[in-house]
């Protein structure tokens, strides 16, 4: 009897456990499902997207080491295709410490073409990966960390009051979404910021009074995100 209990157990715990992991693949599709994701509503433009993200995000994944059909506890994922004028931009994060690029951006390799991995699938399509040490993340993809750690912090809702804050506060246009899967289920978010834009102060912003100007870095700094 006690045999049987302790089977029980160990088959729930199994279970209980299984359901905090997800496959890269299974979150893919869960994302994929989601049109409203897709800016474009034209059907070939769709197909082509959702061709593009399979591509970007498995086959990215393969080419640095994460296997898309093994469960992982938490996985981020940053991507849009309209950053850089259309070009694909991603940042993935597996276990919060596997971190890696996927680019198709010209722009990118002009900067650091040497680092990048090219990879070339069989339809034809190109891009560009590597892989990102947690201190090159932080130091050199700033806007991108920022967003992270707004996501994995818990620290949206916060920031979307600092945002409140006055009708002048800085928006920054990001074509890009966030997901998030950390044990219950894939979180969606939309972050219009690029810490770039405010990290030295609010310049150039005439109707931004002083005190709602003051109010507004005093609330981005107590996030403590890059501190």
């Amino acid at each position: 009897m006690k045999n049987i209990i302790l089977l029980f157990s160990i088959m729930l715990f199994s279970s209980c456990n299984s359901q905090e992991r997800i496959f890269l693949r299974r979150m893919n599709v869960n994302l994929l499902r989601d049109r409203n994701s897709f800016t474009y509503r034209d059907s070939t433009e769709i197909k082509m997207l959702t061709e593009g993200y399979q591509i970007f995000r498995l086959l990215g994944a393969k080419i640095n080491d994460i296997n898309p059909d093994k469960k992982y506890s938490h996985m981020y994922i940053e991507d849009g295709f309209h950053d850089e004028e259309g070009f694909y931009n991603g940042i993935f994060i597996v276990n919060n410490k596997n971190i890696f690029e996927v680019t198709t951006s010209p722009y990118k390799l002009r900067y650091d073409s040497l680092s990048y991995t090219k990879v070339k699938e069989k339809n034809k399509i190109v891009f560009y990966t590597k892989k990102l040490s947690t201190e090159d993340f932080r130091n050199n993809y700033v806007d991108e960390y920022f967003r992270y750690e707004l996501v994995i912090q818990d620290k949206v809702n916060a920031f979307e009051k600092c945002l409140a804050i006055d009708q002048y506060t800085p928006k920054s246009v990001i074509y890009a979404r966030n997901y998030y899967f950390a044990g219950k289920g894939i979180k969606t978010y939309n972050l219009p910021i690029k810490y770039s834009d405010i990290k030295n102060g609010i310049e150039g912003l005439p109707y931004f009074k002083e005190d709602r100007k003051r109010e507004f870095i005093k609330c981005i700094n107590e996030l403590n995100i890059l501190k």
